[in-house]
């Protein structure tokens, strides 16, 4: 049987003038932007993965996601021919199927399950939790009530939709004075308010639901600030150093996370080793319970009451899409503890292609 122009016989150097077929790397979509009041961190997270990506072994490329429209772009900026149906992508050799997704999207569609849905439907892996995971996890209240359940130390909360009679009433019977009023779904510290008293009640109910119709109301817990990164690479869970966060906010806002110049994070938080441990398990140990998958910040509050059956520790919030830009505590948490940047997004990526 004759054979093809060009295919030498096993084992043998092809002939000279022989066409050679590169072999294309696999194509990485850094998906940004999204549908909610966090889509500039967004942009910015994405930009900090996308730059860390190995291109002698990927080809990135960004697609961003605004409610008007779908589009990619690659690296430099330009244009690319793009199938958002089938997410297929032109990079120059027609189109074909994205391999594997990072998701850079701060809340909708990226943090609440309806993206990892579609690419679920379309075969390509990706990096963060599953449907299940997202979709819980986005809600405060529920990520809240769920740990409850599961025995971790969380403060009291009650769950508040748009409209319902004697909203201020069961605030104040069922959460007190101090409180958190925040949106039940959204991040960055959008919308969220502390109240001291009464009075400061209804227009903190009123900025929080001008962010969604269900609002969480959450006990003050008197407590260092602390946050800890948890990622799983080849196989492995592990929890990242401690950063403890002091500001002279009332409470750690947006402006307190992106613009005050004193705001510290503190890496690794100055702790007792005992509570580091115990921060670090926990983290570890939620991380675990809800599933979750890639890169997850679990935010704390330490009480200093190491006796009590907490062990001091009050877990506020679950992050399964945590900042990545520049001025955010998760590269920190990786560039400190020797994993870098750059071996966390490759990991993963190199994770997702396995599946």
């Amino acid at each position: 049987m004759e054979r093809g122009r060009g295919c030498p016989p096993c084992g043998k150097e092809p002939a000279l003038g022989a066409i050679r077929i590169p072999m294309q790397r696999p194509l990485i979509a850094v998906f940004r932007g999204g549908y909610s009041g966090e889509s500039v961190i967004s942009h910015q997270s994405a930009r900090r993965m996308l730059e860390a990506v190995d291109t002698a072994r990927y080809e990135p490329v960004y697609i961003t996601l605004t409610p008007e429209a779908w589009s990619c772009e690659a690296p430099d900026g330009g244009a690319l021919s793009f199938d958002r149906a089938l997410l297929r992508v032109d990079t120059g050799s027609g189109l074909r199927s994205v391999n594997a997704a990072l998701i850079a999207i701060h809340g909708a569609p990226g943090e609440d399950g309806k993206l990892q849905g579609l690419l679920d439907m379309l075969r390509i892996p990706y990096q963060t939790g599953g449907v299940l995971n997202m979709a819980v996890t986005f809600s405060k209240y529920t990520t809240t009530g769920m740990l409850r359940q599961l025995g971790f130390p969380v403060a009291a909360s009650v769950l508040l939709m748009k409209g319902d009679p004697g909203i201020r009433e069961r605030v104040l019977r069922e959460v007190g004075l101090p409180c958190f009023v925040k949106p039940d779904q959204s991040g960055s510290s959008i919308g969220i308010s502390k109240v001291r008293t009464p009075e400061e009640l209804p227009p903190a109910l009123d900025k929080a639901f001008a962010e969604g119709d269900v609002v969480m109301a959450e006990a003050f817990v008197q407590g260092r600030e602390l946050t800890c990164g948890v990622i799983r690479l080849n196989g492995k869970v592990t929890a990242l150093p401690v950063c403890e966060i002091r500001h002279t906010h009332e409470f750690f806002d947006y402006e307190a996370k992106y613009h005050a110049k004193d705001t510290e994070e503190l890496i690794p938080a100055p702790l007792p080793d005992a509570v580091t441990r115990l921060v670090q398990q926990r983290s570890e140990a939620i991380y675990r319970a809800l599933d979750c998958r890639g890169m997850v910040r679990v935010d704390h509050f330490y009480t200093g009451n190491d006796q009590g059956p907490d062990g001091g520790v009050v877990t506020i919030e679950v992050n399964t899409t945590p900042g990545f830009s520049p001025a955010s505590i998760y590269p920190k948490m990786l560039e400190v503890c020797g994993i870098g940047v750059p071996a966390a997004v490759n990991g993963l990526i190199a994770e997702c292609l396995q599946r």
